[in-house]
This record gives structure tokens, C-alpha cells and sequence, in this order.
């Protein structure tokens, strides 16, 4: 039996996950979590936490590398020895950091304010403002109440974000800003795609999506921001910074290709392909394919679905099939999708099966680093690949498009 969207009646409720569920559960997990982190800090010595890596872990390299730039050391960190000795020099004690310093130049815009604050201020600033700013797009765009906020707070890859310092908040906030509304505001969504450029294997699929949906102008204003940021940070920093980046960046592509960085933690086809015993170069060669595959997805998804957030949705979802080199505390990305199926969903009814799917998805990050560490295995593809079929068939079904897809389940 199939039925169409008019067809369906309004929900009442849920089949599994409760409202009141969600709130225990959500509950419990912040406490356990958070809760367990802030002993950690509270008994950090030197600011390197009980386990080995420093508070913050990635964030030392932002911070670090923010004061190089201000001491006149923006290309040279580029090289892995000279960050390596200047972090030595005057971050927290420690015997080896042993972090690259990879993002293009255009990135110290953003970082160089950390530069003026103590490490420990500036990574609460830091992780807390870009989480905020995250918030506040999902909240703008997809109208969350209280109970949805708390909610995203408590999503595993929300804490997997907050404990590395990492920039998976700004960058998915920059994403969610320019695949949420390229037609309706095409200035807001051209210049937060072309500030994402500070991360570029992030927003591969927002040129092909901007020109699938006739979103010229966020197409055209996007290129000018990212070459106006280029030319800035030119200017700022010096031409040499950009030959320096270029440089890193190609052993940087050898590196993911010889599995010298930990692709056991990276979500993306590439790794789980080679972490499975494919040699590297078949192992690339279906990345490739992957992306093809996910461009042809979003070409076609952004052309027919007028829909806003399933467009959206099914854009976050496919990110990481563009690039071989990703981490899981990036997965901040997919976040969107989740909550666009829910209320959806919560609207219009459950589609079989993708309750209980999302559910495993949204809790699944919350084992990622142990799977990775423990036993090895790649289960980060898993749940992208999950979370984009049902991104797909979400936006099939409330678009009409010829795609059989069973009727909802109801309560």
C-alpha cells in the first residue's frame, strides 16, 4: 500500500522515542558525559588530561597557531617540525603535541582573535561560541523549541565536537547557513559558502547545488567572497603563506593515502574501504566514485525537490562522501538531517523503519572513538550512508517523485 503526503494524517505522538524518553535519556547523557569530562579538566595537570592529550586537543593547534601568526610565523608553521617546536615552546608542558597545521590561510582570520587570550579562556570561548552560533542557525532555520535544543546539546557528535575544540560547529553552521536558504536569501547563503572555504572538502557539493537549483546569484556571490577572502588574507599574511599551504597540502594527500593519519577515525569512503584491507588505490578510486555518485545525488535532488530543508537535508547527508579525509567530530554536519526527518515526521507521520534508524544514528556517535580505538572498526560510513538514504527517500516522498516508498506508520 502506498499513499501520497495529502493523504496523511497528522501524527500524535511517536512509536518508540517519546518526548519523554528523549528528555531521560538526553538527561542522562549530558550528565554522564559532560559530567565526566569536567572531572577531567578539574583534575588535568598542566592542562593535559589524565588519559595523555592536552584540554581541548585540537584546539591547541588553533591557539598555537593564532600566536605564531601574530609572531611572524605564518608560513613557516606549515611545516609539521616548526609547529611541532613552536607548540613545544609556548603551549602547555608536554614531550610531543605531534599536530600539522593544514588550513589555508584565510583560516587565521577567523583563529587570530584567540591569539589575545589565555588557552584555557579561549578554548571555553571558542568551543561554547561556535557551539552557540550552531545552535542558533538550527533554532533560526528549523524553529526548535526548548525541549529540541536540549536535545541537539546532548547529541553525542555535538560532545565528540566540544572535547576536541575542533571547528566542526562553525563549519557546520556555515554549511547549514548555505544550503538553508540559497533561493530566499541568496547573499546570507552565497557568503557562508564562500567562508567555508577555510574547510573546502566541506562544501564541494554547494557549487553543483547552487547551479542545480538556478541559485545564480548565491553561485556568484559565493566565488566573490572566497576570492575576496583569498586576496585578503594575501595581503595580511603574505603570498608565501599560500605556497606554504600548498605544499602541506599535498603531503597531506600522501599522508591519507599511506594511512600515516589515523583513518580510522575518518568517516569517509577512502577509509573505510582501506581500513577494511582494499589497497589504497582501489580504495581511492571508489572514493572518486563515491563522489561522482553523491554530485549526481545532488544535482538531481537540488533540481527537483523545491523544498528548502530536504534539499538541505540530503546535502549534509552526502558531505562526506566528497572527501577522503574527514574526521568523526565532523559529523556535526548531520545533525541538520536529523532534525529536518524529525519534523518532518512529527508532522506528517514515520516512514517504516526510520524511527528506530535514526535513533542508532543519533546515539551511534557516542561509540565512534571507542570503536576506532579498541576495535578498529570504521563505523562512521555506516551511519552517513544510513542517514543519506533516508535524507533521499524523505525528500522523494514529500516531492512526489517516482520513488515507491511504503506508506507511514502511525501510533
Amino acid at each position: 500500500m502506498y499513499s501520497r503526503l495529502k493523504d496523511i494524517p497528522a501524527i500524535k505522538g511517536t512509536l518508540v522515542v517519546t518526548p519523554e524518553r528523549a528528555i531521560i535519556i538526553c538527561a542522562i547523557l549530558v550528565a554522564m558525559s559532560y559530567g565526566v569530562y569536567a572531572q577531567a579538566l578539574f583534575t588535568a595537570e598542566n592542562m593535559n588530561l589524565q588519559a595523555g592529550p592536552p584540554v581541548g586537543g585540537d584546539f591547541v593547534a588553533f591557539w598555537g597557531a593564532a600566536r605564531a601568526v601574530l609572531d611572524g610565523f605564518a608560513a613557516d608553521i606549515y611545516q609539521m617540525k616548526n609547529f611541532e617546536a613552536y607548540l613545544l615552546e609556548n603551549a602547555m608542558p608536554r614531550e610531543r603535541f605531534g599536530l600539522t597545521w593544514q588550513y589555508p590561510p584565510t583560516y587565521y582570520f577567523f583563529i587570530l582573535p584567540l591569539a589575545f587570550l589565555p588557552f584555557l579562556p579561549g578554548y571555553f570561548l571558542w568551543s561554547g561560541g561556535t557551539m552557540a552560533l550552531f545552535l542558533f542557525v538550527l533554532t533560526k532555520f528549523c524553529k526548535l523549541n526548548k525541549v529540541g535544543i536540549f536535545v541537539l546539546f546532548a547529541t553525542p557528535v555535538m560532545f565528540n565536537a566540544v572535547i576536541t575544540g575542533q571547528n566542526g560547529f562553525l563549519t557546520a553552521a556555515l554549511l547549514a547557513i548555505a544550503a538553508s536558504c540559497p533561493d530566499r536569501r541568496p547573499l546570507l547563503a552565497g557568503i557562508a559558502a564562500g567562508l567555508l572555504t577555510i574547510k573546502p572538502q566541506l562544501g564541494v557539493l554547494l557549487p553543483i547545488a547552487f547551479l542545480a537549483a538556478g541559485c545564480w546569484r548565491a553561485f556568484l556571490v559565493a566565488g566573490f567572497t572566497a576570492i575576496l577572502l583569498a586576496v585578503a588574507s594575501i595581503v595580511a599574511f603574505g603570498p608565501e603563506t599560500w605556497q606554504a599551504f600548498i605544499q602541506s597540502i599535498i603531503s597531506v594527500g600522501g599522508g591519507v593515502k599511506n594511512s600515516i593519519y589515523p583513518i580510522h577515525k575518518m568517516p569517509t569512503v577512502f577509509a573505510a574501504f582501506h581500513k577494511s584491507g582494499l589497497p589504497s588505490d582501489i580504495s581511492m578510486g571508489l572514493q572518486l566514485m563515491s563522489a561522482l555518485a553523491a554530485m549526481s545525488i545532488i544535482g538531481f535532488v537540488w533540481r527537483k525537490v523545491k523544498d528548502w530543508d530536504l534539499r538541505a537535508a540530503v546535502l549534509c547527508s552526502a558531505v562526506f562522501l566528497c572527501s577522503p579525509y574527514a574526521y568523526y567530530y565532523e559529523m556535526t554536519v548531520l545533525v541538520l538531517p536529523v532534525v529536518v526527518i524529525v519534523k518532518r515526521a512529527m508532522e506528517d507521520g514515520w516512514l517504516p523503519g526510520e524511527e528506530i534508524s535514526l535513533a542508532l544514528i543519533w546515539l551511534a556517535p557516542l561509540f565512534l572513538p571507542g570503536l576506532a580505538k579498541y576495535v578498529g572498526a570504521q563505523a562512521g560510513l555506516a551511519i552517513v550512508m544510513g542517514l543519506l538514504f533516508l535524507s533521499v527517500r524523505r525528500a522523494f516522498f514529500h516531492s512526489g517523485i517516482s520513488f515507491k516508498t511504503p506508506a507511514p506508520v502511525f501510533s
